[in-house]
């Protein structure tokens, strides 16, 4: 698949979906409306926020359980998930996570668990069924120029039908795919003819084994590429084991429990000599631990956590049927899972590995669980902070300049710019101004330039919370969330569940900051911004699915990062663009949740970003010593779009003016006191000299700013003495950036000293 694939998989969305975060020129000062001025009562600025340990599961603590409110009219998506019920009864659906291709078109895109794809074949001439590969590193594909270091993309070739589930009697006609117990990790599909006859995959995160269970079947097992050698080796107990060679030199394990036998009937078919009920199971490889829990497996997964002060552990707990000799299946790791593994799981590693698809090699362990372990940045709340200076100062000349552009920036009219038709937009608008407003407050200590800005902040937020924007919030009742109003082709194909992290993240941030300015804002008009800002966080957060949303939309656990692609049925499987917007979700609900004075929240909030410092560091953001990413991709710096089966380092809406400044630059808006927990100072100054150093100067529009403020979490000093020089020009910072507090965050972090 090369990338006029990736063209034809994102064709759907409108034009506008391509211009994507582009930054705008910053709108001239607009005299501010009139608004009554008044006094708001401000608590000091707390010490370091400490979270002490949590007694319980930090997943069974809800943000709410009750119906969304009734602000947000209720709809029936116009674009029903495929295989599954939908209604007022029925279970959240899973929008964004590595499943979602069944649900979607004619449910025949590949899904990904890891180390194996699988996917739903009914290519005509060919046997209908499950189809799954695996494939390895050696067979990735690196373009457009394929010896060019560093490569633009690289990915796996799809849809190689190493085998065919399929039965005897089996056609698109007669049978259908079916998906039930939809959860985060897992999800149970099943080929039907009838209420008696089936076949059913358990679809699980990190699985062993390909799993078939047929019922008053019998097996037909095709391949594509073709079965050169076949034989049975012996039996392991009740567990029969088969030897497959396929002619691409690949060896296979195939294991059966029940009583049944299978022949090689030509190149292309396995067949079994009978109807019955049986337990198939395919492993790439040969190897004594395939033996030892072959006839074990998982059904689904579970997710579970824990915070004791700094320490957070998250938790895939597998629920298994069937027997082994081993009394476990075999569960695949990825790297950043075995980098933290508690040693307890850490004992249960088999000398297997397998590659995936775009996360490193893979480890194999004999057990029921995963177990990781991550260490929480307690130390990062409101103030400026990086990784080289963790206590904010602001020398006197440096309070100066940094009030000077305050006066100006408040000049601008927040409603005005606010409330327009996209909910991405219209957030980082909030989280630009909501920024200038706590600076004015807790840096400045300027109550005056504080009463100027907040009232009529508070009052473009309201807009929100009341749901009356050009294009309000909907319910949507078949998945199950929280969606725009606008075609799914606008705002960023926010109605198709894209994105859903960025848009709304900006929202809860500029939220918090505006809390902890106005302590009883939140509550105020029967909660009215309370009640908006919960039900934003449930429909990406969820820390257990409820009857009106899923668990985690957006995060996905098992890969240490979210995909921000939403019911666009793709190729290569579910995507993300911006690792920086990711974590800024993440960031803003942990300060969210310290408003709220919510333990369970923020230790989740501070799980996620451990995670994704680990995960990103290893898969999106690349130092030079990087040993995950193939040695011919790493000097790109970033990963650009990360999908579940291919990296391309490139955006959606193009390259850059200059470079490609606009790659890096999307993963790293917005600059807060996180960016440098993530964006390490090794990676900043390799980036930066590596690749952005020799362009900067020539970048005329609002990335140079973006560029220039990310500089400061490696060189301070010279990102200030760019944004205070006196030549200041406001078209050179993104739109949703600040002077005010660009300044601030520099000075914070030691750049005017």
């Amino acid at each position: 698949m090369g990338f006029s694939d990736l063209k034809r998989a994102i064709k759907k969305i409108d034009e506008s979906f391509k211009q994507r975060d582009k930054p705008q020129d910053a709108p001239p000062p607009i005299p501010p409306r009139n608004y009554v001025q008044k006094q708001v009562d401000v608590q000091p600025q707390p010490e370091a926020h400490q979270q002490t340990r949590i007694d319980g599961d930090i997943f069974d603590h809800p943000i709410e359980d009750s119906e969304p409110p009734a602000i947000f009219s209720r709809v029936q998506h116009n674009q029903l998930p495929k295989g599954a019920g939908y209604g007022p009864s029925d279970q959240p659906i899973q929008t964004n996570n590595f499943y979602n291709n069944l649900t979607l078109e004619d449910q025949t895109f590949p899904v990904w668990t890891q180390p194996y794809s699988l996917w739903l074949t009914k290519e005509p001439g060919q046997d209908f069924g499950f189809a799954f590969n695996h494939t390895d590193r050696s067979q990735q594909v690196f373009g457009p120029e394929p010896q060019s270091n560093p490569a633009q993309f690289y990915f796996n070739p799809p849809r190689i039908q190493s085998f065919v589930i399929s039965a005897e009697g089996f056609s698109p006609e007669n049978t259908r795919l079916v998906l039930e117990d939809h959860a985060k990790l897992s999800v149970t599909s099943r080929l039907v003819q009838d209420a008696d006859r089936n076949i059913t995959l358990p679809l699980v995160h990190g699985m062993g084994y390909v799993t078939a269970l047929y019922q008053n079947l019998r097996p037909i097992i095709s391949s594509q590429v073709g079965v050169q050698e076949f034989s049975k080796v012996g039996n392991i107990g009740p567990v029969a084991k088969y030897q497959v060679k396929l002619f691409n030199q690949v060896v296979w394990s195939l294991y059966i429990t029940g009583d049944i036998n299978l022949e090689l009937k030509d190149p292309n078919h396995i067949l079994g000599d009978r109807v019955g009920t049986f337990t198939l199971q395919w492993a790439k490889g040969s190897s004594k631990f395939y033996d030892q829990s072959a006839g074990s497996y998982p059904t689904d997964a579970e997710l579970h956590g824990s915070s004791d002060g700094d320490k957070g552990t998250y938790q895939f707990k597998y629920n298994t049927a069937g027997n082994s000799q081993a009394g476990s299946s075999i569960i695949w790791a990825l790297p950043h899972h075995y980098q933290v593994l508690d040693d307890s799981i850490k004992s249960k590693e088999i000398d297997i590995t397998l590659d995936s698809t775009v996360k490193g090699v893979m480890k194999g362990y004999v057990t029921s669980e995963l177990l990781m372990e991550e260490k929480l940045p307690l130390d990062i709340n409101w103030e400026p902070w990086a990784s080289f200076s963790t206590h904010a100062s602001y020398p006197d000349h440096a309070l100066e300049l940094i009030k000077s552009a305050a006066i100006e920036d408040i000049k601008q009219d927040v409603v005005g710019m606010a409330n327009i038709d996209s909910m991405y937009t219209s957030g980082k608008i909030l989280d630009k101004f909501a920024y200038i407003a706590y600076v004015c407050k807790f840096i400045l200590n300027d109550d005056e330039l504080t009463n100027q800005i907040l009232p009529r902040l508070q009052e473009a937020i309201e807009i929100f919370a009341r749901n009356q924007q050009k294009y309000p919030l909907v319910y949507d009742g078949a998945w199950k969330g929280l969606i725009s109003s606008a075609e799914p082709g606008a705002d960023f194909g926010n109605a198709n569940y894209n994105d859903h992290q960025f848009h709304y993240g900006y929202h809860i941030h500029a939220i918090a900051l505006v809390s902890k300015i106005d302590d009883g804002w939140l509550r105020k008009n029967d909660n009215l911004v309370l009640n908006y800002a919960n039900t934003l966080l449930r429909d990406v957060a969820n820390p257990k699915a409820d009857k009106y949303f899923p668990q985690s939309r957006s995060f996905d656990w098992y890969h240490g990062h979210s995909f921000a692609h939403g019911i666009f049925a793709s190729g290569d499987g579910k995507d993300e663009e911006s690792s920086s917007e990711d974590y800024h979700f993440a960031y803003g609900m942990k300060l969210y949740a310290q408003i709220l004075r919510d333990p369970s929240m923020e230790a989740r909030a501070n799980l996620m970003l451990a995670v994704m410092k680990r995960s990103m560091g290893l898969y999106m953001l690349y130092t030079d010593d990087n040993e995950i990413q193939p040695a011919n991709f790493i000097k790109n710096k970033v990963a650009g779009i990360t999908f579940e089966n291919k990296i391309d380092f490139s955006t959606y809406f193009g390259r850059g003016t200059i470079a490609d400044e606009w790659i890096h630059g999307i993963h790293m808006l917005p600059i807060t006191p996180i960016s440098s927990y993530i964006r390490t100072e090794q990676f900043v100054k390799e980036e930066w000299q590596q690749k952005l150093a020799g362009i900067i100067d020539q970048i005329p529009d609002g990335w140079k700013g973006i560029l220039m403020l990310n500089l400061a979490l490696y060189d301070p000093k010279k990102a200030w003495d760019w944004f205070s020089r006196n030549d200041w020009d406001d078209r050179l910072i993104d739109n949703g950036m600040s002077r005010t507090w660009s300044l601030a965050f520099i000075s914070g972090i030691g750049g005017a000293n």
